[in-house]
C-alpha cells in the first residue's frame, strides 16, 4: 500500500516558478531546473527588470521542454510577479525556486514524497543549510524546525498545492512575502510544514549588500550551526529520499 502510494505521488507533476531580475544569474537558474531528477516538470520565468534582455533565457530554453518566459515591468513587486507566474503554472504542485540557490537532483522527488507522509498544504525547508562564499562556511539554520508544523518558510524552499493558490495569494510586496504567504495559508486551515533539512542549500554571496536580506558571515555564524570540514557543499546536502 504504502509503495503504491508513493508510486502515485511521484507521478504528480510540479511546476516551478522563479522570479529574477539578474542575468547573471541564467546558468544558475537552468541548472537548478535540468539537475532534478523528477521528470514531470515545468518551468515558469518572469523576469521582472526592463533593462535586460531575453535572449540569454530564451537561447538557455531552446532545447529544452516545457519552459515559459515572461518579461513584466519592475516596478512589480514580487509578489504580484509570484502570482502571475502561478497564474501560467499547469500542475497541481508549485515550486518556487530563487535564481542564486542550490537544488540537489531529488529536491522536487523528496518535496512530493514529504506532501503524502505529512498531509501538508503549504511546505518547504524552515530547517536548511546556507554556505556563505564569502567564509567559505556550511552553517545548517533552525535545526529544530525539521519535520514539524510551522508558522513561516524560507520563500526559496516554498512547495505549494494548486488548491491553497486557488484561496490564497501572495502579497503586493518585495521583503516577507513568504511569510505573509504562509501566515494567511494558516489562516485559511491549511497545513504549513516544515520537511527535512536535506537536498538545499541558501547561497549567500561575499557582497551581502547585493541581497534582499543585509547580514554578514559573522553574525549567521554566531547565530547558527557551523559545520566544519565541508569541502562540496553540495555534495554534503544531497540525501537520496526513502523509498526511491
Amino acid at each position: 500500500m504504502e509503495n503504491r502510494r508513493q508510486r502515485s505521488i511521484l507521478k504528480q507533476g510540479v511546476s516551478i516558478i522563479t522570479c529574477t531580475k539578474r542575468q547573471s544569474y541564467v546558468a544558475q537558474l537552468f541548472k537548478n531546473y535540468t539537475r532534478q531528477r523528477h521528470s514531470k516538470k515545468e518551468l515558469i520565468i518572469v523576469v521582472n527588470n526592463d533593462a535586460i534582455s531575453l535572449e540569454p533565457y530564451e537561447q538557455a530554453a531552446k532545447h529544452l521542454r516545457h519552459v515559459q518566459i515572461f518579461r513584466v515591468p519592475e516596478h512589480y513587486s514580487l509578489g504580484t510577479c509570484l502570482n502571475l507566474a502561478v497564474k501560467k503554472t499547469k500542475y497541481n504542485y508549485v515550486a518556487k525556486f530563487d535564481d542564486d540557490d542550490y537544488y540537489a537532483p531529488d529536491y522536487l522527488t523528496e518535496g512530493l514524497l514529504t506532501f503524502q507522509k505529512s498531509g501538508a498544504d503549504v511546505l518547504g525547508k524552515r530547517a536548511h543549510y546556507m554556505y556563505l562564499r564569502g567564509s567559505k562556511t556550511l552553517i545548517l539554520r533552525f535545526a529544530n524546525d525539521e519535520n514539524k508544523v510551522v508558522s513561516k518558510l524560507p520563500g526559496a524552499t516554498l512547495m505549494i498545492k494548486r488548491k491553497v493558490l486557488k484561496q490564497v495569494s501572495f502579497p503586493d510586496q518585495n521583503v516577507g512575502e513568504d511569510d505573509l504567504f504562509c501566515k494567511r495559508s494558516k489562516k485559511k486551515g491549511f497545513k504549513v510544514y516544515s520537511g527535512g533539512k536535506h537536498n538545499f542549500a541558501a547561497i549567500r554571496r561575499k557582497n551581502s549588500a547585493d541581497h534582499t536580506w543585509i547580514i554578514n558571515d559573522e553574525e549567521l555564524i554566531a547565530h547558527h550551526k557551523s559545520i566544519p570540514g565541508v569541502h562540496n557543499f553540495k555534495k554534503f546536502v544531497k540525501r537520496k529520499p526513502k523509498g526511491v
